[in-house]
């Protein structure tokens, strides 16, 4: 299918609602590809203006027919009044579709040509009626890159086990989720309930400043979301051993506040108003099956199926962190130009996935120029790595094949036990883009498991592989204000039971 090409400023492409295929021409359009970049070329094109005289006549005929003007019947208005009012414009269409068809001949049905990536841009059109036409159409190449022998090239591979105490830490989730909160004159302790005000003060004075108070708040002090929250930290040190009537202060520096530098500090004052403590249920086959709704029959099923969940959940993770590791290593081995207009696209791709997240509609105070700025490197590296899986696939010759796409139906359905294979298989082939998804996935699991095989993996526990990626330098984030991906391996995992 041909590449449509672009005029510069003009988001649409061209289209002929009415002209038909252009006439063999008398003299052949002269063409010149020349370099523009290290991943761009340009493709100039001239014509006589004898070689597009034929195909202008056409449009202005083709016009004629259609016209409908006060003073004379439909068709029937004089081509040179067509000519004057229409003639600059169908010159335009007529020059555009010169440029199209050159494009294609010389660069798309062009064995020796390069691979065009992204969109075509006309950025120099020179045209108009009965003159020469002169154009020029830049547009993006496929970098050459030259896979690189991995056998050398070692990456870590986590093995993960699941331990008695991954267990039990699922265990207690339990037991939490469904404890009772006893009211206590206490002090507060490191896994209390508290409800609390908190207001913040100016820094000199202590003085409460207006507005900055937020009321009835509630917190677990033991709750996952304080751990590694410099504020919910600090808070929870500050209360600890005070009762409930009480306030404390605390200081934190503005970094730690915003999570950016300066040299001040923010200075908060907490009033407890209510200390809670809980009582665990004792873990027994009848709590269980009340608390899982009927899930688990016993205690030993509870911790059987969780442990099985467990392993799959670590496994996930070490399977999405080694390809990680390998796409760094790729980037890392194999630098590469990337077409500035393919980063364009990742862009747009950035945007369009804040609007679905948004109604599909951007925010009021968004600033795209600002957003596309922000972003601008990580679709850079998404891009290098879309080359970079390409050349894999094209040197591997892998493909998504029929028994690829049942097997991901058959391991999807797994998942989903109220729908077969073939269901799923047949809604997500009544949609098309869904299913080039699908495709796509399944074609990038072969190429990181083509890669894997390349490297030299070296397996490691998971304590020794988690502190080998705490020394080093976290991952760039991914699109700021898009979707986030799957969240890094952590030292503590997450339970499967939330509280």
């Amino acid at each position: 299918m041909p590449v449509p090409i672009l005029l510069a400023g003009v988001p649409t492409p061209i289209t002929f609602p009415f002209l038909h295929p252009l006439s063999p021409p008398s003299h052949p359009m002269q063409t010149t590809l020349r370099d523009a970049g290290a991943t761009e070329r340009e493709l100039e094109v001239e014509a006589p203006a004898e070689e597009l005289e034929d195909d202008l006549q056409q449009a202005l005929q083709a016009q004629q027919k259609q016209a409908d003007m006060k003073g004379f019947r439909k068709g029937k208005v004089p081509l040179s009044l067509i000519k004057k009012m229409y003639g600059q414009q169908l010159g335009l269409q007529v020059a555009q579709r010169a440029v199209q068809e050159a494009f294609e001949q010389e660069v798309e049905e062009n064995e020796d040509a390069p691979d065009v990536l992204g969109r075509p841009e006309i950025t120099e059109l020179d045209y108009e009626p009965e003159s020469d036409l002169h154009a020029v159409v830049r547009f993006g190449v496929r970098p050459e890159i030259e896979l690189k022998d991995l056998s050398g090239e070692e990456l870590p591979k986590l093995v993960p086990e699941v331990s008695a105490e991954d267990v039990e830490r699922e265990e207690l989730s339990l037991r939490k989720s469904e404890a009772t909160l006893l009211p206590t004159d206490e002090a507060a302790g490191e896994t209390d309930y508290i409800v609390f005000d908190l207001q913040e003060l100016d820094t000199d004075s202590g003085t409460p400043i207006v507005g900055n108070k937020e009321e009835e708040q509630e917190l677990f002090l033991d709750s996952p979301q304080v751990e590694g929250n410099p504020m919910l930290e600090a808070l929870k040190d500050a209360v600890a051993g005070a009762h409930a009537g009480e306030s404390v202060q605390f200081t934190i520096g503005h970094g730690q506040a915003h999570g950016g530098g300066g040299e001040h500090a923010h200075r908060f004052e907490v009033t407890l108003k209510d200390v809670k403590k809980r009582e665990l249920p004792e873990l027994t086959d009848e709590f269980v099956r009340d608390a899982t709704d009927g899930e688990f029959e016993s205690v030993e099923d509870f911790r059987a199926q969780i442990r099985e969940r467990l392993a799959e959940a670590w496994q996930q993770r070490a399977d999405e962190a080694l390809q990680r590791e390998i796409v760094q290593r790729m980037r890392e081995l194999h630098p590469a130009s990337v077409p500035p207009d393919v980063v364009e696209t990742f862009l747009d791709s950035f945007v369009e996935d804040v609007k679905r997240r948004n109604d599909d509609e951007l925010p009021e105070d968004f600033d795209e120029t600002v957003f596309r700025e922000k972003n601008r490197s990580e679709a850079q590296e998404q891009a290098h790595w879309m080359l970079l899986r390409d050349e894999v696939v094209d040197a591997y010759d892998l493909e998504a094949t029929d028994a690829d796409i049942d097997a991901f139906f058959e391991k999807q359905a797994a998942q989903t036990p109220e729908l077969e294979a073939d269901q799923l298989k047949r809604f997500y082939e009544s949609q098309e883009e869904a299913m080039d998804q699908v495709r796509q996935q399944v074609l990038s699991e072969k190429v990181f498991d083509t890669l894997e095989e390349q490297f030299q993996i070296n397996e490691k526990d998971r304590e020794t592989f988690e502190q080998e990626m705490k020394a080093r330098q976290p991952a760039a984030p991914t699109a700021e204000g898009a979707a986030p991906p799957e969240e890094a391996d952590s030292g503590e995992d997450s339970p499967l039971i939330v509280t």
